[in-house]
């Protein structure tokens, strides 16, 4: 008789109490078949912990329980168990770059990870789309918005609240006082895309202190991404609740449930009254998303558009801001990187009233090694970005896998590769100037990597361009008390920064 018929014996024997038999039967073939998966499935052969081979709730272990950051742990399994660690019952997870490239290329259309995708309630959106058919349909929708000739030709956009941004820290100095560019960065991001794909306005920047309700909320939301990764059902019972409640349940998310709730009632006047972007200024995404011919005829419910709106400020959100927030930390924090920008700078803008337009700012070099030495040393998507092998399997990093097995890679693991980047922990722009730079760039995946990546880099890089150039023109900064302590972070998906926001005294210069 085999384990599963005799724990069926025993429970439908149990003499007292037949539920509570029932009940040890489930328990047990469920222990029986974990086991089981754990050394005899098709991953038995690859290393890692027991605990994760038999059970998903090992990373629910390390993530809610223990609070560390997943991508964290993963560092130290790696240095255990080799270049490839089997994460869970049906997982890998890998660390040498070439498997990067592996996993995240163009010619690979792997499915993504459910799991990870739904935890966002982000279903009908192209972020979300499991199958690559259906985000290639809705990206090809979405991509003339955020070409490079749509970009550059809405750059005034992008430039004017970069010039508020800027107004507000002269306030600030001018009434002797420090500015928060950690929340400040944010507000001139979220205003930003909200104008650019939605024509709405926030004002975050006008925001006392740049405290704008909806970035506060945004940040105090992070935390809740891994329980609603670990706890689905908890994610659906929040997001059904009225809006009321909601603010009630959580004060500190009020302004994220007010603006989404903002972003609701636009979907539906925009649904109800099409015409009424006729007044839009620009071409938004609810222009994108209601053309019949570029959508082959489909039309969308308003539930698609709101979740298309919502996954397009989350990813916007956070990456860009984080950016400019590490980079203008390790500027400050080395003088001659500092002298070195700002002289190129007053060189390439000699004249503060004639500012430059984002065509001009590419060509500066220097700038353009510090913004991508930024996007290296910034955390921007920390967690592996999981997808399922085809039918037939795939060979990662050498190493053949089964089909129809979850595999990832943090990008982080690419980018802090001392194989690929020498003293990669240090902040040194002048490694994308010397003669080879070429072949780093290649392994440069702050938007990740192939035919999923990030379809907003465009206007990520214009926002840099201006940030940077504004912020290094303009002002003389200087940091007020930050460390590099400062830049420890909890992985939320992004990471939750837990050190002091970053600080600077901003003092206008003449000339």
């Amino acid at each position: 008789m085999s384990l599963p018929e005799t724990l069926w014996f025993i429970a439908r024997n149990f003499p007292i109490y037949p539920t509570l038999g029932i009940l040890t039967y489930v328990l047990f073939n469920g222990i029986y078949k974990s086991i089981k998966g754990a050394y005899s499935g098709p991953l038995s052969a690859f290393p890692g912990p027991d605990f994760a081979a038999m059970t998903g709730w090992y990373k629910t272990f390390i993530e809610l329980y223990q609070k560390r950051s997943w991508t964290m742990h993963l560092r130290e399994l790696h240095k255990v168990y080799g270049p490839v660690v089997r994460v869970g019952p049906n997982e890998l997870h890998f660390d040498r770059p070439e498997a990067y490239y592996d996993i995240y290329n163009s010619a690979n259309h792997w499915d993504k990870e459910p799991e990870q995708y739904h935890s966002f309630g982000l279903d009908r959106s192209c972020f979300a789309s499991l199958k690559y058919a259906q985000a290639q349909e809705r990206r090809d929708v979405l991509l003339p918005m955020f070409s490079r000739q749509a970009v550059t030709k809405l750059q005034s956009l992008v430039q004017n609240n970069i010039d508020r941004l800027c107004e507000a820290l002269e306030a600030n100095d001018a009434a002797g006082k420090s500015s928060d560019l950690f929340y400040g960065l944010r507000c001139f991001s979220l205003d930003t895309i909200l104008q650019y794909c939605f024509n709405l306005s926030i004002d975050a920047l006008g925001a006392p202190g740049f405290k704008a309700p909806a970035v506060e909320a945004m940040e105090a939301s992070l935390p809740t991404t891994i329980f609603f990764r670990h706890v689905p059902v908890l994610r659906q019972f929040v997001q059904s609740l009225p809006i009321w409640i909601s603010i009630q349940l959580s004060p500190a998310t009020t302004g994220l449930v007010r603006l989404r709730a903002l972003l609701g009632r636009q979907v539906n006047q925009v649904i109800d009254n099409p015409k009424s972007l006729d007044d839009s200024p620009h071409e938004t995404v609810y222009h994108r998303l209601l053309d019949k011919k570029a959508n082959n005829g489909k039309v969308y419910d308003p539930e698609t558009f709101y979740k298309e709106a919502q996954a397009l400020i989350f990813a916007a959100g956070h990456p860009t801001a984080n950016a400019l927030t590490v980079g203008i930390f390790h500027v400050l924090s080395n003088n001659g990187i500092k002298e070195r920008l700002v002289g190129e700078l007053q060189e390439g803008w000699p004249d503060l009233n004639k500012t430059p337009t984002f065509e001009d700012l590419e060509q500066l070099p220097y700038l353009t090694a510090v913004i991508t030495e930024s996007l290296r040393m910034s955390p921007g998507i920390v967690s592996p970005l999981l997808r399922i092998t085809p039918f037939g399997g795939a060979t990662i990093g050498g190493i053949k896998v089964p089909s129809r097995v979850i595999v990832g890679m943090s990008g982080t693991f690419v980018h802090e590769s001392e194989v690929l980047f020498h003293d990669a922990k240090n902040f040194n722009p002048d490694r994308w100037l010397v003669d080879d730079s070429a072949v780093l760039e290649r392994w440069l995946a702050p938007f990740s990597k192939g035919p999923r990546m990030c379809i907003g880099q465009n206007l990520a890089y214009c926002e840099m361009f201006l940030g940077f150039a504004a912020l290094f023109r303009r002002f003389d900064l200087r940091l007020d008390g930050n460390t590099t302590r400062d830049l420890r972070y909890r992985e939320c998906y992004v990471p939750q920064f837990l050190g002091k926001h970053l600080t600077c005294f901003c003092r206008p210069v003449e000339k």
